[in-house]
Protein backbone atom coordinates (compact mmCIF):
# COMPACT_ATOMS: atom_id res chain seq x y z
CA UNK A 1 0.00 0.00 0.00
CA UNK A 2 1.19 3.44 -0.54
CA UNK A 3 1.44 5.03 2.53
CA UNK A 4 2.98 8.81 1.74
CA UNK A 5 1.55 11.32 -0.41
CA UNK A 6 2.85 13.33 -3.32
CA UNK A 7 3.83 16.16 -1.11
CA UNK A 8 5.62 14.64 1.23
CA UNK A 9 7.61 12.28 -1.52
CA UNK A 10 6.96 8.76 -1.99
CA UNK A 11 10.06 6.32 -1.38
CA UNK A 12 11.18 4.06 -4.39
CA UNK A 13 8.78 1.13 -3.61
CA UNK A 14 5.54 3.36 -3.29
CA UNK A 15 6.64 5.01 -6.51
CA UNK A 16 7.40 1.43 -8.31
CA UNK A 17 3.67 0.19 -7.09
CA UNK A 18 2.18 3.28 -8.08
CA UNK A 19 3.47 3.49 -11.94
CA UNK A 20 1.94 -0.22 -12.81
CA UNK A 21 -1.52 2.01 -11.54
CA UNK A 22 -0.48 5.44 -13.97
CA UNK A 23 0.23 2.89 -16.82
CA UNK A 24 -3.36 0.88 -17.06
CA UNK A 25 -4.95 4.19 -16.25
CA UNK A 26 -3.49 5.56 -19.35
CA UNK A 27 -3.96 2.79 -21.66
CA UNK A 28 -7.84 2.44 -20.15
CA UNK A 29 -8.41 5.77 -21.32
CA UNK A 30 -7.08 5.50 -24.52
CA UNK A 31 -9.00 2.34 -25.29
CA UNK A 32 -12.21 4.03 -24.35
CA UNK A 33 -11.49 7.05 -25.61
CA UNK A 34 -10.55 5.02 -29.42
CA UNK A 35 -14.33 3.32 -28.72
CA UNK A 36 -15.90 6.96 -28.48
CA UNK A 37 -14.44 8.27 -31.70
CA UNK A 38 -15.02 5.41 -33.40
CA UNK A 39 -19.01 5.55 -32.01
CA UNK A 40 -18.75 9.11 -33.23
CA UNK A 41 -17.27 8.54 -36.57
CA UNK A 42 -20.11 5.52 -37.05
CA UNK A 43 -22.55 7.77 -36.03
CA UNK A 44 -21.50 10.92 -38.33
CA UNK A 45 -21.25 8.80 -41.45
CA UNK A 46 -24.98 7.16 -41.11
CA UNK A 47 -26.23 11.10 -40.67
CA UNK A 48 -24.34 12.72 -43.67
CA UNK A 49 -28.02 12.37 -45.79
CA UNK A 50 -30.06 13.40 -42.97
CA UNK A 51 -30.57 17.35 -43.82
CA UNK A 52 -33.22 19.33 -41.14
CA UNK A 53 -34.41 22.17 -42.86
CA UNK A 54 -36.00 23.90 -39.71
CA UNK A 55 -36.82 23.68 -35.67
CA UNK A 56 -40.91 24.31 -37.19
CA UNK A 57 -42.49 24.62 -40.04
CA UNK A 58 -44.71 27.70 -38.52
CA UNK A 59 -47.93 26.83 -39.07
CA UNK A 60 -50.57 26.88 -36.00
CA UNK A 61 -53.45 25.31 -38.63
CA UNK A 62 -51.67 22.65 -39.28
CA UNK A 63 -50.47 20.15 -42.03
CA UNK A 64 -53.23 17.23 -43.63
CA UNK A 65 -51.04 14.23 -44.49
CA UNK A 66 -51.87 11.86 -46.65
CA UNK A 67 -50.37 9.27 -48.72
CA UNK A 68 -47.63 9.30 -51.78
CA UNK A 69 -48.73 7.66 -54.65
CA UNK A 70 -48.07 8.01 -58.04
CA UNK A 71 -51.22 6.27 -59.98
CA UNK A 72 -51.56 2.49 -58.36
CA UNK A 73 -48.03 2.93 -57.07
CA UNK A 74 -47.36 3.73 -53.54
CA UNK A 75 -44.44 5.73 -52.78
CA UNK A 76 -45.02 6.81 -49.31
CA UNK A 77 -47.03 5.07 -47.14
CA UNK A 78 -49.21 7.35 -44.33
CA UNK A 79 -47.58 5.70 -41.40
CA UNK A 80 -43.84 6.66 -42.79
CA UNK A 81 -44.84 10.04 -43.83
CA UNK A 82 -46.78 10.99 -39.54
CA UNK A 83 -44.01 9.11 -37.54
CA UNK A 84 -42.00 11.66 -35.81
CA UNK A 85 -44.58 14.32 -36.14
CA UNK A 86 -47.03 16.08 -33.46
CA UNK A 87 -50.97 16.11 -33.75
CA UNK A 88 -52.95 19.36 -33.67
CA UNK A 89 -55.85 17.54 -33.20
CA UNK A 90 -57.04 14.52 -31.72
CA UNK A 91 -57.36 11.45 -34.03
CA UNK A 92 -60.82 10.15 -33.33
CA UNK A 93 -62.12 6.45 -34.66
CA UNK A 94 -64.25 7.54 -37.12
CA UNK A 95 -66.37 4.03 -36.31
CA UNK A 96 -66.17 4.40 -31.94
CA UNK A 97 -65.61 7.68 -31.64
CA UNK A 98 -63.03 6.75 -29.31
CA UNK A 99 -59.75 9.16 -29.23
CA UNK A 100 -57.13 7.21 -30.30
CA UNK A 101 -54.49 10.12 -29.68
CA UNK A 102 -54.38 13.25 -28.01
CA UNK A 103 -53.40 16.80 -29.40
CA UNK A 104 -50.06 17.61 -28.81
CA UNK A 105 -48.73 14.13 -28.80
CA UNK A 106 -45.55 13.00 -30.77
CA UNK A 107 -46.31 10.02 -32.95
CA UNK A 108 -44.68 7.12 -32.54
CA UNK A 109 -44.77 3.44 -34.60
CA UNK A 110 -47.35 2.47 -32.24
CA UNK A 111 -49.51 5.53 -32.96
CA UNK A 112 -48.76 5.67 -36.48
CA UNK A 113 -50.11 2.32 -36.88
CA UNK A 114 -53.28 2.95 -34.93
CA UNK A 115 -54.11 5.97 -37.43
CA UNK A 116 -53.23 3.64 -40.40
CA UNK A 117 -56.17 1.19 -39.18
CA UNK A 118 -58.49 3.43 -38.11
Amino acid sequence: PIISNFKEGLNVLEYFNSTHGARKGLADTALKTANAGYLTRKLIDVSQNVKVVSDDCGTHEGIEITDIAVGSELIEPLEERIFGRVLLEDVIDPITNEILLYADTLIDEEGAKKVVEA
